[in-house]
């Protein structure tokens, strides 16, 4: 048995694009690490507006290759998803 981590499952970023009041609404979030000791079940929770699909996905593809995500579709992203990312991709 491994004691290594799964990197998949603990680092994450998971989004959701939907239609809301007249707008395209991007929410993205990441889970807590170990939720039983956090009070808050994500790291953070945010939400974009913009007036066009592909500006929404525009702007999450930019988002996960700058936080360490390797594999995006360039194309018709699913409506909501998990994508892994690099653990930590910013740190020097």
């Amino acid at each position: 048995m491994s004691s290594l981590p799964n990197l998949a499952a603990e680092y994450a970023i998971y989004y959701k694009i939907v239609l809301e009041a007249g707008q395209i609404r991007l929410r993205l979030w990441e889970i807590a690490p170990d939720s039983q000791k956090n009070p808050y079940p994500y790291l953070y929770l945010v939400n974009y507006g913009f007036h066009h699909r592909e500006e929404a996905e525009a702007f999450l593809r930019e988002y996960l290759f700058l936080n360490g995500a390797f594999d995006v579709p360039e194309r018709n992203l699913p409506p909501e998803g998990q994508v892994e990312i690099l653990p930590f991709p910013t740190w020097n």
